[in-house]
């Protein structure tokens, strides 16, 4: 069974924290409110928001108001200039990002979660630069049946990329999955390399997913990362992972907000059933639910 939005404990916390701050006090003093623009910004909301929520509240006359509601209220009115609409009409998605954000563990999950849905899967190990990439993707492959193009004596991944998608598993499938090598988003080198892989993507179809794979346990930095590889790719999706052990999974909130990027999945555990597709009226409730 798939996990539910529950699992958001340490970003729960973070904001709940931040509410008990100036639950239950008289008057809204500056000390009070500086201690809980601290807490909330620890969940790394963003500065914006959090300005917003302050300025809000100091124009508030009653300190009797509810802080759940007041801030949820706020959390959704920030947001709602974002277009959130789930699509999944592409025939192939890449997924790419810096080193250790799991790329290749959302590969795994995302076939396992399209095959749960009817879907014909395959997946493209063009990680070449990791030994135990293709090794750890083919591991995945075998244990949910699911078909997996490799190519292990080449170094080059948009050929192998090329020869994955004029292969028959590819043709015989609903979406194919390619899995690429972690890169540092400050080497010029390697991100053009990207750039290569998306034309040859482009020689298939004329349209795809190119998602970029996040670590929400770094905060804020997961918006540097997303700058830097959108002048590489055409990033339309993003899955954030770790959610289930980061205090910092607001940064969902300003990902959103300034790059108008969905977020499609998160990643909440390493089975290869710990996705979740991401909604967001289901995330900013679980943010304030106290019975989670």
């Amino acid at each position: 069974m798939i996990k539910n939005f529950k699992v958001f404990k340490k970003t729960r916390n973070s904001i709940l924290s931040a509410i008990s701050s100036i639950t239950g006090k008289k008057r809204f003093d500056s000390g009070s409110i500086d201690e809980f623009e601290e807490r909330l910004l620890l969940s790394d909301i963003g500065v914006e928001l959090v300005d917003s929520i302050i300025e809000k509240l100091n124009k508030s006359v009653s300190s009797e108001i509810n802080i759940q509601e007041f801030l949820k209220n706020t959390f959704k009115e920030f947001l709602s200039d974002v277009e959130f609409e789930q699509t999944y009409d592409s025939k192939i998605i890449m997924v790419s990002g810096i080193n250790g954000t799991g790329k290749t563990t959302s590969c795994a999950k995302l076939s396992n979660y399209y095959k749960n849905k009817g879907k014909k899967v395959c997946l493209i190990a063009a990680d070449t630069f990791r030994a135990a990439a293709q090794e750890q993707i083919q591991y995945w492959a075998n244990r949910n049946d699911i078909k997996c193009f490799m190519k292990t004596n080449s170094k080059d991944p948009s050929s192998v990329i090329f020869e994955g998608l004029s292969s028959d598993l590819s043709r015989d499938s609903d979406i194919t999955i390619i899995d690429t090598a972690g890169r540092l988003h400050t080497s010029s080198n390697l991100m053009s390399e990207l750039s290569k892989m998306e034309r040859v993507i482009y020689k298939f179809e004329n349209s795809y997913d190119s998602w970029i794979s996040l670590d929400s346990t770094t905060g804020q930095n997961a918006l540097n990362q997303i700058d830097v590889f959108k002048k590489s790719l055409n990033i339309n999706g993003i899955i954030l992972n770790k959610m289930d052990g980061s205090s910092k999974g607001g940064v969902v909130i300003p990902i959103m907000k300034f790059y108008q990027i969905p977020i499609k999945f998160l990643g909440v555990g390493e089975k290869d059933l710990d996705i979740l597709e991401f909604n967001l009226d289901n995330y900013i409730d679980e943010l304030f639910n106290e019975e989670s």
